[in-house]
């Protein structure tokens, strides 16, 4: 009897560490309506917080898509989803996302950081072959 109440135990553990960490539902919309660039950030930030790196991608992407004239939000929207990429070792994604940030925007520091990323990229790459 111990050893089955152990197992249960266990497994009821086991369970709700895989719970915690799967993704959850992200509400990117009031009233089928977007929300504001901020709480969007909010959300993205908790998300890349608690590693949830798919839905911070999901959240930053909702400011690019919802506020395309609002550069400073997308190009810093932009610079984390390729952080999120990075962080994941999706590489090439993460490249992506770095070179919009380059070519395709006007803010010094963005652009310094991302250029920072693709050397880290090209870093990392060089030591794995």
């Amino acid at each position: 009897m111990r050893g089955k109440r152990t197992v249960a135990l266990f497994l009821l553990f086991f369970t709700m560490i895989l719970a915690s960490c799967a993704t959850r539902q992200l509400v990117l919309y009031n009233d089928g309506n977007p929300l504001s660039i901020t709480e969007y950030e909010k959300i993205a930030q908790s998300e890349r917080d608690n590693n949830r790196y798919d839905n911070a991608i999901e959240a930053y992407n909702a400011i690019i898509t919802h506020y395309p004239d609002n550069s400073k939000a997308a190009v810093w929207a932009n610079y984390e989803i390729g952080f999120c990429y990075y962080v994941q070792k999706e590489y090439s994604e993460a490249e992506k996302y770095f070179r919009i940030v380059i070519n395709e925007f006007q803010e010094p520091a963005a652009k310094k950081l991302a250029e920072d990323m693709i050397a880290k990229i090209f870093e990392t790459k060089k030591k794995q072959k």
